[in-house]
């Protein structure tokens, strides 16, 4: 077996394509660690496929050569896990997923190598882990001997599957919160047209996946099954729009053919009485972006802005399937930089954007007149166009100045949707086109806001 070749059956490891895939996992790797290290690439390879592929099959052991034991007792103990059988329904033919899990699992399986051979207080277990590290490496290949076998054998097992065990842990765990991200944000259901994978921006997802704050978000999306169908859209009748239905009347232009086929007289009586059978039919409007104004002063620090990020998420999700584009502020006693995201944006920018979500804590005063004015100026400036709804997530905590308000929501030819979140104002019910109270702070809370 040469150097190029690795421990799956199937697998043309001098393909461009397979060859990418090294080098891809290759980089990434170097972009999480801060540091190259010379990994040998058919074993990044096999591991990218023992999940990508539906039936991955290993070679057997008497193919494997001595410098390919290790990664063959790798792979082997990731086919047999339990927790990697039970992801596969997601992993296979998934690049992103796959690729997560196959970065994850190696970078932690290198680090906690490297912190076993500097720390283990056992000489054999920091031998063994120096062995197996060797054992990954461009152009090395492990120790020979029957001696050293003998002496290490045990240690080896048990830094492997110790090393392997965490690895893997820690590598599933990221890898459903970059299918949790794919899934919610990156339009990757049926209907949504094209689909992000955020294969190419996999270290940076990673980053993210990683965030406590994002992961609890993206754990709290994915308990809701109804997310991902929920969408609205609206419908104006057009006599060359698509057929859904029948209906009775006069116009020639939808008329069904059998009403052709009528005597004259019946055809003219029908025609003059409108009880001619029509075609019923109908085209879907263009829905104008989502703007989101979001509190993110003292007092909705802790529980209550998270659960606004949440949302935030969910209707980005929603403007995604629905082709819209997306709008975000946040605000406290000043509003903050307005987060633009197209129809079209790519998979960076969303990832942008849910960076810039994550970071961002609860603090300040509250401005809720001059965060709804700033809104407001943004549409008729122009900086946001096609905006007829602006939708106010706080916790109400502020005197508005009404009047001021509505000629500003009229200027700018906006309605206001208002979600107190556990708090009530009066003033802003009044000034508000549809005014909604949330308390509970869960699923169904968060879907009446979405399905608004």
């Amino acid at each position: 077996m040469s150097e190029e070749e690795g421990v799956l059956r199937g697998i043309d490891y001098k393909d461009p394509l397979v060859k990418y895939r090294g080098e891809r996992i290759s980089y990434t790797l170097k972009k999480l660690l801060g540091r190259d290290v010379q990994l040998n690439e058919t074993f990044l390879v096999d591991t990218y496929y023992v999940h990508y592929l539906p039936l991955p099959i290993t070679k057997g052991k008497s193919e494997i050569e001595k410098n390919k034991e290790i990664a063959y007792s790798l792979v082997n103990s990731t086919l047999s896990s339990d927790v990697v059988l039970k992801n596969r329904e997601y992993s296979i033919v998934n690049s992103a997923v796959s690729l997560a899990l196959t970065v994850s699992y190696v970078q932690n399986l290198i680090e906690e190598l490297e912190r076993i051979k500097k720390t283990s207080q056992s000489m054999e277990e920091r031998e063994a882990a120096e062995e197996i590290l060797n054992g990954l490496m461009k152009g090395s290949s492990s120790k020979e001997g029957k001696e050293q076998k003998n002496t290490n054998q045990q240690s080896m097992e048990k830094v492997l599957r110790q090393a392997h065990e965490k690895a893997m842990s820690k590598a599933i765990e990221d890898a459903n919160s970059v299918r949790n991200m794919q899934k919610i944000v990156g339009g990757n259901g049926a209907g949504t047209g094209s689909v992000l994978t955020f294969e190419g921006e996999i270290h940076e997802v990673l980053r993210l996946a990683r965030n406590t704050e994002i992961k609890k978000i993206l754990e709290f999306l994915s308990g809701i099954p109804k997310l991902g169908s929920i969408t609205k859209r609206r419908t104006t009748r057009f006599s060359k729009g698509e057929l859904y239905g029948y209906e009775e009347g006069s116009d020639i232009e939808r008329i069904l053919y059998s009403e052709l086929a009528l005597p004259d007289m019946l055809f003219y009586l029908k025609l003059a009485e409108g009880q001619l059978l029509l075609y019923q039919k109908q085209i879907k409007e263009t829905l104008g972006p989502i703007y989101l104004l979001l509190d993110k002063s003292g007092s909705m620090d802790g529980e209550k802005i998270l659960w606004a990020k949440a949302v935030a998420l969910a209707l980005y999700s929603r403007a995604k399937r629905e082709n819209r584009d997306f709008y975000l502020r946040f605000f406290d006693n000043i509003p903050y930089p307005l987060i633009k995201v197209q129809k079209n944006a790519k998979s960076k920018d969303i990832i942008k954007m849910v960076e810039y979500i994550g970071k961002i804590r609860g603090g300040g005063g509250t401005d809720i007149s001059r965060s709804i004015i700033s809104a407001c100026e943004d549409i008729k400036e122009g900086h946001v166009k096609g905006v007829s709804e602006i939708i106010l997530l706080t916790d109400g905590e502020d005197k508005i100045a009404e009047t001021t308000v509505r000629r500003s929501l009229k200027e700018a030819n906006s309605q206001l949707i208002s979600v107190m979140i556990r708090g009530d104002n009066a003033d802003l019910r009044r000034v508000s086109d549809e005014y909604l109270i949330t308390y509970k702070l869960d699923h169904e809370d968060l879907l009446k806001v979405v399905e608004s």
